[in-house]
């Protein structure tokens, strides 16, 4: 059993993001394809319905439409026709009356998603969403955040912020479209083949450390696969220095070239393709109930009281596949894979 073997058994989920109304398409279009890549997560745009009454495709008389394996809004439910990217190919089940390819999209319901508490958006206007970016799951509704929110927190941002120490782990908080991606599998490529797909497994990585820090108890691995990172990167070892001294039990994997000093971590090196094609963050909390002060629901209190994970696999020079869980099973079994193993 390797790594990469552990990760095969991880069945991950098919998730899209929607991109709402925007005025400015292509340059965020491609900004957000290559921030989350082009397999697990589809990126598409569509745009929203005007002022007066929501235009139906279905009886206007009859029931809602919802999806029987879901209790969620469905697509059915704020559009006028499911979901099509501009190459006509349908997000989610198929649904009669889909579009044809080359068809104008499907026009969203503003008022529907408005009421919809799972989707979290500000404003009155319709023309004020022009920013809305929402994450489906087949054809549910899981999630929302502004493209400011996903901006601030990955699309205009770069890697020198971690690496530098200028964004530290108190800056670190996943929106919602992020933290709902757990569970579903990627593959992301690194530099040069993209600028900024990176940049996700960094700012997923920084928030579990936050995770391990504020319980200040629990066990976080870690892995470099080069330990000279620690003492290469000024923001990398503060943050460590700040999880290690916050009481948390921390270990650190990757090939010993230059050890870490005056650390209190427990460093393992190695060179076999666990530590040399790896990239895990791994955050367990300790046994029993813990006293959290974090927002109720938040998906750092999750973190805290549940655990929360990443395991990436380079599968081909800077080709990266792997997920990120909550799932406390899921945390418990890499980091005992991780724990008897390296």
């Amino acid at each position: 059993m390797t790594l990469v073997r552990f990760l095969d058994r991880f069945d991950g989920d098919d998730r899209s993001i929607v991109v709402v109304n925007r005025t400015d398409p292509d340059p965020v279009l491609n900004m957000l394809i290559d921030t989350f890549g082009e397999g697990a997560v589809n990126v598409v745009d569509e745009t929203v319905v005007p002022s007066g009454p929501p235009q139906r495709s279905r009886d206007p008389n009859a029931a809602p439409d919802r999806s029987d394996s879901h209790d969620g809004l469905t697509t059915r439910e704020f559009t006028t026709d499911r979901i099509v990217g501009r190459n006509g190919e349908g997000v989610g089940p198929d649904t009669p009356g889909a579009s044809e390819p080359g068809a104008a999209g499907p026009v969203i319901d503003i008022d529907t998603l408005r009421e919809h508490e799972d989707v979290p958006f500000d404003g009155d206007d319709p023309d004020e969403l022009e920013n809305l970016a929402l994450l489906v799951d087949g054809d549910e509704v899981i999630a929302g955040s502004t493209l400011g929110e996903l901006g601030e927190a990955v699309l205009f941002v770069n890697s020198d912020l971690y690496i530098t120490g200028s964004r530290t782990l108190d800056d670190i908080d996943l929106p919602s479209v992020i933290s709902g991606l757990a569970d579903t599998t990627f593959t992301l490529r690194g530099y040069p083949e993209s600028n900024r797909q990176k940049l996700l497994l960094i700012t997923i990585s920084r928030f579990i450390e936050r995770a391990a820090w504020m319980a200040g108890d629990g066990t976080l691995r870690s892995s470099f696969q080069r330990l000279s990172r620690l003492n290469d990167e000024v923001g990398t070892r503060q943050v460590y220095d700040r999880v290690s001294s916050a009481g948390v039990d921390t270990h650190l994997y990757g090939i010993p070239d230059d050890l870490p000093r005056d650390l209190g971590a427990v460093i393992h090196g190695g060179d076999t393709p666990d530590f040399t094609d790896s990239w895990f963050v791994v955050y367990r909390p300790p046994e029993g109930p813990q006293s959290i002060d974090a927002d109720p629901g938040s998906d750092l209190k999750e973190g805290i009281e549940n655990g929360v994970g990443l395991l990436a696999i380079e599968t081909e020079p800077r080709v990266w596949r792997g997920l990120w869980t909550f799932d406390p099973d899921r945390v418990q079994s890499v980091n005992r894979y991780i724990e008897r193993n390296l």
